[in-house]
């Protein structure tokens, strides 16, 4: 998919928008929680929904995927997987994940202080990585095997909320943001590094010299 074109342009605006709504979200929110961070109503919907599980093997495993060592590995899958076809995704993709839990664990929690069980928790820094994980691989993707992916992706990411929220280590509130954190964060990185590959495109074109530029030969998926 060439930059500048109509498709390109639609799904770049797309991903543009849904990432602000996502990450625009958590900012509202945190506003909302510095002031208030007590227990909302939909918290105790939730906490009533999911019964408490206090140890669970299946769980437990789960919510490994949000492990450091996973999301480096994915983050460097997701590049390797793109490189050849998508060098500014391909750097999107490495950078993105780790963006997003650095974004969650050091800028969110402390200037939110939301707590539970003494332990800043909005957001989930769990949920954050595996929804980070799942954003990756649906954008490492190409687009016949795209909707699979999405609803691995998607399941995985629903577990990780369903077991932060039922081993009682956050609110539902908090996992909620995770997820918001995790894709906004990578997309909005993803978009990012669309514009850089938009940019330098023209300008190399008007150089005259040299092979074409990435962002003109290779595709977008």
């Amino acid at each position: 998919m060439i930059p500048g074109t109509p498709t390109w342009r639609t799904r770049a605006g797309i991903e543009l928008t849904v990432g602000l709504l996502l990450v625009g979200g958590v900012v509202v929110a945190g506003l909302y929680f510095s002031a208030r961070p007590k227990t909302t109503e939909f918290d105790r919907w939730a906490f009533a929904a999911i019964p408490a599980v206090h140890h669970s093997g299946l769980l437990l495993a789960v919510t490994r995927l949000g492990s450091p060592f996973v999301v480096v590995a994915a983050a460097v899958a997701g590049f390797l997987a793109t490189i050849r076809r998508n060098r500014s995704r391909a750097v999107a993709l490495l950078v993105g994940p780790v963006l997003a839990v650095t974004v969650c664990d050091w800028v969110i929690k402390p200037v939110v202080g939301r707590t539970f069980a003494d332990v800043v928790s909005f957001p989930s820094g769990t949920v954050t990585a595996i929804a980070a994980v799942a954003a990756v691989g649906l954008l490492a993707t190409p687009d016949p095997w795209r909707s699979g992916v999405a609803a691995l992706g998607g399941t995985v990411t629903v577990l990780a909320v369903l077991s932060v929220v039922a081993l009682r280590w956050h609110f539902p509130t908090d996992a909620l943001a995770g997820v918001a954190v995790g894709v906004g964060v990578v997309l909005l990185t993803d978009c990012a590094a669309r514009g850089v590959a938009a940019r330098r495109a023209p300008e190399a074109g008007r150089s005259g010299s040299g092979p074409r530029p990435d962002a003109e030969r290779t595709v977008t998926h």
